[in-house]
């Protein structure tokens, strides 16, 4: 096979080491991930946003914000569950049969000890909120934390083997069948139960199906197999994701304990449209990126080509998603959730905008773990997370769009921060990604929010019309100026070109 055709949907197809038997068995494991990352995402946006629209016109704003704060409080537990030791398992160079099954032990003791702990804490998360309504949702919650724990490394094994189909249809079948269960008990007028037993049914149908997958008895805990370096590595990812976590959360909390649960399920609809595609896109991205990277971490310029291709195809995909989405906001939330929820449109459209820099800032944080430096990026969130939480709480005063205002603003000052930090530490010369960055947002993803406005805006039809006239004119002016532009031609060909060797696979 030519250098020239090796299938490395991340590479350019003419770096010097592309013919050795490494690269080769990468590139393709590499475009094979990326392939059903593709090829499954499509269903399982489909699929979480024909959620998010039934659930949202058979269940009210008060269902989705009495959920909405225990998991606010509650959902730490997943971040102490899992401890780090997830993305350690796959970052390790090498890792034995009795270190495998230690890590299982430890992650199924954490998910029991985290749901123990909830338990006895439900007077005071009760007492908190001053809401008595939420004690048996607490209850219930409680012990899904447990499942998630036994998962842990039956996941992270597939994502070491890079199974990435295997993992993929487990996802999108537990996905599916929890979504069936909540629209059949919210047509059966369960109310707030069918948000929580979609909770419920996704964790256990996840963990059911890996374990049919992968057939992996862990067997009992073996003494004299030390776990210190996995939890090293785990303890930075652990506090990452804690302090992102007590980010994400403050918001909720804040707004559920004074402005109550109305006004958090209006947020919590804004921050999951927001969150859909992106969970969609960037987990299972991560899932494909962390260990191709890891393999390469040592070798600069393969590392730098990888970051730079996927960095393309995020700004030409989720930036300008975003960007379109916030343009037809209004019509939008028309279609999906009925007039009802037309505050959710000033609140979705700021978050959007934001939602850009926290893609871009998703950059970074590969970087971070596949250098195995979570220990910086611990250090820098320790400084940066309080103060992205006091941006977004000091919206307060201004309702539920001030917090949006202050989301956005935050995450738009940690894209730099990251950015700044991450070379520092790592060495990784992230100008580069800075000016593709830039570079998309004003000559691509910005003028296409806008058009997508303008021709929402103008039309006085039907929604839909409106939301379908936003999309074709903001695809007409990408189709201009990469006509009319010689570098956004470059990286539009460059990113679909990337698209197409991963689906060729």
């Amino acid at each position: 096979m030519p250098d020239e055709d090796l299938p490395d949907a991340l590479s350019d197809g003419g770096s010097a080491d592309a013919g050795t038997d490494q690269a080769r068995n990468l590139g393709d494991a590499a475009a094979r991930g990326v392939s059903v990352v593709l090829a499954t995402q499509a269903l399982r946006v489909a699929l979480q946003f024909g959620s998010v629209v039934l659930l949202a016109r058979l269940l009210t704003p008060e269902d989705f914000g009495l959920v909405a704060m225990v998991t606010a409080v509650i959902g730490i537990a997943e971040i102490i569950r899992d401890a780090g030791l997830s993305s350690a398992a796959v970052q390790a160079a090498q890792l034995s049969e009795d270190e495998r099954t230690n890590l299982f032990w430890a992650n199924l003791g954490l998910g029991t000890a985290c749901a123990l702990v909830i338990v006895a804490s439900e007077p005071l998360i009760v007492a908190g909120y001053g809401e008595p309504r939420i004690g048996p949702i607490i209850y219930s919650l409680a012990f899904v934390f447990m499942i998630s724990g036994a998962n842990t490394q039956y996941r992270s094994d597939m994502m070491r083997r890079l199974k990435f189909r295997q993992l993929s249809t487990s996802e999108l079948s537990a996905q599916f069948l929890a979504i069936v269960t909540a629209v059949s008990l919210a047509l059966a007028g369960a109310g707030l139960w069918a948000i929580v037993a979609q909770q419920i049914v996704t964790a256990a149908a996840t963990f059911l199906i890996n374990v049919a997958n992968l057939r992996w008895n862990p067997g009992l805990p073996k003494r004299g197999v030390s776990l210190r370096r996995f939890f090293r590595f785990g303890f930075g990812v652990l506090g990452t994701h804690g302090l992102a976590y007590l980010t994400k959360s403050a918001a909720n909390v804040a707004i559920g304990a004074h402005l109550g649960p109305a006004p958090l399920g209006l947020f919590n609809r804004a921050y999951q449209l927001l969150m859909t595609p992106l969970q969609q896109i960037d987990a299972p991205m991560t899932s494909v990126a962390l260990p191709v990277l890891s393999r390469v971490q040592d070798d600069d310029e393969r590392f730098s080509r990888y970051l730079a291709k996927t960095q393309l195809v995020a700004c030409y995909g989720t930036s300008v998603l975003l960007a379109v989405a916030a343009g037809v906001a209004h019509p939008l939330v028309l279609v999906l959730f009925g007039p009802d929820w037309i505050g959710v449109v000033p609140i979705f459209v700021v978050l959007a905008i934001g939602g850009i820099f926290r893609t871009l800032s998703t950059i970074a944080y590969w970087i971070f773990l596949a250098r195995g430096r979570t220990g910086a990026q611990l250090r820098m969130d320790l400084f940066a997370r309080p103060v992205m939480i006091a941006l977004m709480v000091g919206g307060l005063p201004w309702g539920v769009t001030g917090v949006a205002v202050g989301h956005g603003i935050a995450f738009f000052l940690y894209w730099l921060l990251a950015f700044v930090n991450v070379q520092r530490v790592t060495g990784v010369d992230v100008r580069p990604l800075f000016v593709t960055a830039v570079r998309t947002a004003t000559l691509v993803s910005a003028p296409c929010g806008l058009v997508a406005w303008g021709l929402a805006s103008w039309l006085h039809v039907w929604p839909f019309f409106e939301v379908v006239a936003g999309v074709l004119g903001a695809g007409v002016y990408l189709l201009l100026a990469a006509a009319m532009l010689p570098i956004v031609r470059h990286d539009l060909v460059e990113a679909v070109r990337i698209g197409r060797r991963a689906l060729k696979r």
